[in-house]
């Protein structure tokens, strides 16, 4: 939940044109599958600062789409965490 917090966060600062490119560097870079299971920091992104886990950039690209297009079909489902994130940023 704390990368979603994180990445909600972030889009709400750096806006929708930013939150959509994150969003698609990460499925671009992620295209040939990320090793989810690895919490090593092995990824980058030029839209991020910092180095990132295959988790983490799905948690991240998950949150992007998921505002973009509550109804995509994203196949992953980190649905509890996002809503878990929503209402901590409420509180």
């Amino acid at each position: 939940m704390r990368y979603i917090a994180d990445a909600l966060k972030v889009f709400e600062k750096e806006g929708l044109q930013a939150r959509q490119a994150i969003a698609l560097e990460i499925a671009r870079l992620g295209s040939d599958g990320f090793d989810i299971n690895n919490p090593e920091q092995e990824y980058s992104l030029q839209s991020l600062p910092g180095q990132f886990s295959g988790l983490h950039l799905l948690s991240i690209m998950y949150a992007a789409f998921r505002q973009i297009d509550p109804t995509m079909e994203l196949g992953m489902d980190f649905e509890a965490e996002y809503l878990a994130a929503i209402e901590q940023k409420k509180g």
